[in-house]
C-alpha cells in the first residue's frame, strides 16, 4: 500500500467518524425530565412524525375485544334433529299399525297402545307433540301418513343445512311450512302439525367455535396494529400546565424526548450503521470506478471538505425548515471538477446522509433529488462551459416548482406552499452561489481546473502561450490544429471537449526549452539534429514532456494538464531516430538497439481526453510531415496510426472503445474537409 492510498484510507475513516457525530449532535432531541403524572412547564411539539405507539395499542386492543363471537353449524347436531324427526314417524307407524284389528275395526286395546307410543316419545325426545297434534298423525290416511312424513324430513333436512340459532331456527321452520301450505295446499289442513312436531324435534345446528373466535380477534388485533396511528410533525404532544398521563408520556418516548443514557447510545448506533453502510456504498462506487479518479490527493481532500461543509450547515440550518437545501453546494463543486454523474451520484449520497437531521422528510428528499440532477447536469457539462446565470437561476427554479408540485398532490395550505417555496429558493440560490464563489480557492488548493478557469486559460494573452507563439510559431501552430482535432473529437464521443481544446494549447509547451530542434520551428532548413549523435537527438526529443511538466508547475497549470503534457506521447518512441540508429548499427555490423532506451519516461493515457489529445497530435505531426491533402489518404493514415497505439498497448487504460475510436477518425476527417476545400481564385 502507498503513502496516497494509506493517505485515502485514513481520512476516509476520519470523514466518516465526523459525519457520525455531526449527524448524531443534530439528529438528537432535546430531552425533558418528565414522568407520568409530573406538569410539563413548556408546550412540546413533535419534532417529527411518529407513530402513535400507545393509541395504536389501544385501538388494536379494542378491535380484538369487539370481535363477534363466531358459530359454525354442527353436523352432528344437525345429522341428529333429522334423525328426530324419522325415528318420530317410525314411532308413530308402528303404533297406527295396531290401531285396528283384523276386521278394520278400532283395537279394544288401542289406549293401552297410545300410551306406551306416548311413553316411547317421551323417552326419546326431550319435547313432543300435544294429544291434538297426535291424533292428527295417528288418524291420517296411511297415503297421507307417508306423504306427510316423506316433507317433514324433507323440510328438516333443508333446514338443518344451514347454519341456525334459536333465533332463527323458528323462522326457518315458519318460512318452510309457507312453502308446503303453497305447493301443497290439498294438505294445507296438516301443516300446523308439521310445524308443532318440527318445532318440537328439531334442536339449533350453530354451535360457539372458540379457535375461529380467538383467531379472528388476534386477526382484528395484527390489522390494526399493522395500520398504525400518525402524529403529524408540528402537533402539539403536551402544552404548558398539563399533567403528564400514560398516552402523553407514551408520545415522549416515541419521540425519543425522554431518554437515558442508554437510549443516547441507541440513538448513535442506530445512526453510525446509516452512516457506515452509506459511506461504504460511496467506497463501492469509487472501486468500482474505471479510471483513477483521485490522482493527487488534493483532489481527494477537496472532495472530502466540500462534502462535508454542507453536512455541517444542516446540522444548524435544518432546525429552521425542513426545505433548506445544502446539498447542491457540494453538486455544484463535485459536477463541475468531476464530471456529472460523480456530482449526481455523491450528492444523493450525502442527502441521505443529512437526511435525519430533516427528520426523514420527504419532501426534502424529492425537491433535493430534483436540485441535484438540474445542478449537476449544468455543472458537468462538458462540451462547453455553461453560464453562471443559468447555473443559478434554473437549479433554482426546478427546486420551487418541484416545492409546488409536492404540496399541490398533498393539497397543502397556502402558507405551506409559500414558507417551502421561500426556503427552498433562498437556500438553493446562496448555496450555488457560494460555491461557485469558493471555486477560485478550490482550484488554487486542488490544482482542478473549471469551464471559466479554461477559457481563463485559452486566452492568447496567457503567458506560455504568448512564448509559445513567439518562441516556437512552428509549435504553436500545431497545437492549435492539435486542438482543432481534439475538440471535435472529444465532442464526438462526450468527452470534455473544451478541456481537450485549452489542454492541447500547452500540451507541447515543454519544445521552448530547445525549440530549433523541432522541425516544425526550423525555417532556415538547417536541422542541428544532423551534428548530433542519434542517442543525444533522442534525449532531447524525448526530454520535451519532462520539460513541459517542469514548466506546467512552474507556470501554476492545473494539474490536469499536467497530465496530459506527460502522457500526450506515453511510452512510444521516436521512430525516426530509431530507425536512424538502427541503419547506424547495420552499418557498423552491431545489433539492433534496444528500442526501450529511445522510449518516451511518460505514462500510457489514463483518460479519454488523454487518449484523444495523444492521438490528434500524433496524427496531425503526421498529416502534416506527409503534405497529405485528400481526405480519404488522410483518413487512411489516421486509421494505421490508431492501430499503431493500440499495437503498442497505448489505449488501455484510457477507456476508449472501438465505437469511441472509429468516431474521432470520423471526426478528423471532417475537420480536415472543412480545412483542405479548395476556394475560388481571385482575378488579378
Amino acid at each position: 500500500m502507498n503513502k496516497s492510498s494509506f493517505q485515502q484510507i485514513f481520512v476516509t475513516i476520519l470523514s466518516m467518524v465526523i459525519i457520525i457525530l455531526l449527524v448524531f449532535y443534530g439528529y438528537r432531541p432535546v430531552s425533558y425530565d418528565l414522568s407520568v403524572g409530573s406538569v410539563s412547564n413548556i408546550d412540546i411539539y413533535a419534532q417529527r412524525s411518529f407513530v402513535d405507539t400507545y393509541q395504536t395499542e389501544y385501538e388494536a386492543v379494542l378491535a380484538r375485544n369487539s370481535v363477534s363471537p363466531i358459530f359454525i353449524r354442527s353436523e352432528d347436531l344437525s345429522s341428529q334433529s333429522v334423525t328426530n324427526v324419522e325415528l318420530f314417524f317410525s314411532i308413530v307407524r308402528e303404533a297406527r299399525y295396531h290401531r285396528f284389528n283384523m276386521y278394520g275395526v278400532l283395537a279394544d286395546d288401542w289406549d293401552n297402545t297410545y300410551a306406551q307410543m306416548k311413553l316411547q316419545l317421551q323417552s326419546e325426545f326431550t319435547s313432543i307433540p300435544d294429544d291434538q297434534t297426535l291424533d292428527v298423525f295417528v288418524t291420517m290416511s296411511s297415503s297421507t301418513f307417508n306423504f306427510i312424513e316423506d316433507k317433514s324430513v324433507s323440510m328438516a333436512e333443508i333446514i338443518m343445512m344451514d347454519n341456525v340459532n334459536s333465533d332463527t331456527l323458528n323462522i326457518q321452520i315458519d318460512s318452510s311450512i309457507d312453502g308446503f301450505i303453497e305447493n301443497y295446499s290439498e294438505f294445507a289442513s296438516y301443516s300446523e302439525a308439521v310445524r308443532t312436531i318440527l318445532k318440537c324435534l328439531l334442536t339449533p345446528n350453530s354451535v360457539f367455535d372458540v379457535d375461529a373466535t380467538d383467531e379472528a380477534a388476534a386477526n382484528a388485533y395484527l390489522v390494526a396494529m399493522n395500520a398504525p396511528i400518525t402524529v403529524d410533525k408540528g402537533t402539539k404532544i403536551v402544552s404548558s400546565g398539563d399533567v403528564v398521563t400514560e398516552h402523553i408520556y407514551q408520545n415522549l418516548v416515541d419521540l425519543e424526548l425522554v431518554r437515558s443514557d442508554t437510549t443516547d447510545l441507541l440513538i448513535f448506533a442506530r445512526i453510525a450503521a446509516y452512516i457506515t453502510i452509506l459511506s461504504l456504498i460511496t467506497v463501492v462506487y469509487f472501486v468500482r470506478k474505471e479510471t483513477d479518479t483521485f490522482p493527487d490527493m488534493r483532489i481527494f481532500y477537496m472532495i472530502v471538505i466540500t462534502f462535508i461543509i454542507p453536512i455541517l450547515a444542516s446540522v444548524y440550518l435544518a432546525e429552521f425548515s425542513a426545505m433548506i437545501i445544502v446539498t447542491l453546494f457540494f453538486t455544484t463543486i463535485v459536477a463541475t471538477y468531476l464530471g456529472t454523474r460523480d456530482g449526481i451520484i455523491l450528492s444523493f449520497i450525502e442527502t441521505l446522509m443529512v437526511w435525519p437531521l430533516y427528520n426523514f422528510d420527504a419532501e426534502f428528499v424529492y425537491v433535493s433529488a430534483v436540485g441535484i440532477v438540474v445542478t449537476g447536469a449544468i455543472a458537468g457539462r462538458k462540451n462547453r462551459s455553461y453560464n453562471s446565470a443559468s447555473l443559478i437561476i434554473v437549479p433554482s427554479l426546478a427546486c420551487v416548482l418541484s416545492v409546488i408540485s409536492y404540496n399541490s398532490i398533498f393539497s397543502a395550505t397556502l402558507q405551506n406552499f409559500i414558507e417551502s417555496g421561500v426556503w427552498t429558493g433562498v437556500s438553493v440560490l446562496l448555496s450555488i452561489i457560494l460555491a461557485i464563489g469558493v471555486m477560485p480557492i478550490v482550484e488554487l488548493f486542488s490544482k482542478v481546473v473549471s469551464p471559466v478557469k479554461l477559457i481563463e486559460l485559452s486566452q492568447p494573452g496567457n503567458p506560455l502561450l504568448k512564448r509559445l507563439f513567439l518562441e516556437a510559431p512552428g509549435t504553436y501552430s500545431h497545437s492549435m490544429m492539435v486542438a482543432s482535432l481534439a475538440d471535435a473529437a472529444a465532442d464526438a464521443i462526450g468527452a470534455d471537449s473544451l478541456f481537450c481544446r485549452v489542454a492541447s494549447y500547452f500540451h507541447d509547451i515543454g519544445k521552448l526549452e530547445n525549440p530549433n530542434f523541432f522541425t516544425e520551428n526550423q525555417s532556415d532548413g538547417y536541422n542541428p539534429h544532423n551534428d548530433l549523435p542519434v542517442m543525444e537527438s533522442v534525449s532531447i526529443i524525448t526530454s520535451h514532456t519532462k520539460d513541459g511538466v517542469k514548466l506546467a508547475r512552474k507556470y501554476h497549470l492545473p494539474e490536469s494538464f499536467v497530465r496530459i503534457i506527460e502522457e500526450h506521447h506515453g511510452t512510444t518512441y521516436p521512430g525516426y531516430f530509431y530507425y536512424k540508429a538502427c541503419k547506424e548499427a547495420e552499418e557498423k555490423g552491431l545489433p539492433a538497439p534496444d528500442v526501450n532506451m529511445f522510449k518516451y519516461e511518460g505514462r500510457i493515457p489514463s483518460s479519454k481526453e488523454s487518449a484523444v489529445v495523444m492521438i490528434s497530435d500524433t496524427a496531425e505531426a503526421a498529416i502534416r510531415s506527409n503534405k497529405l491533402t485528400d481526405a480519404d489518404e488522410i483518413e487512411k493514415l489516421v486509421r494505421r496510426l490508431i492501430k499503431d497505439k493500440i499495437d503498442q498497448d497505448q489505449l488501455i487504460n484510457s477507456g476508449l472503445s472501438f465505437d469511441d475510436l472509429e468516431k474521432i477518425v470520423i471526426a478528423f476527417k471532417r475537420v480536415y474537409a472543412g480545412t483542405l476545400h479548395e476556394r475560388i481564385q481571385y482575378p488579378q
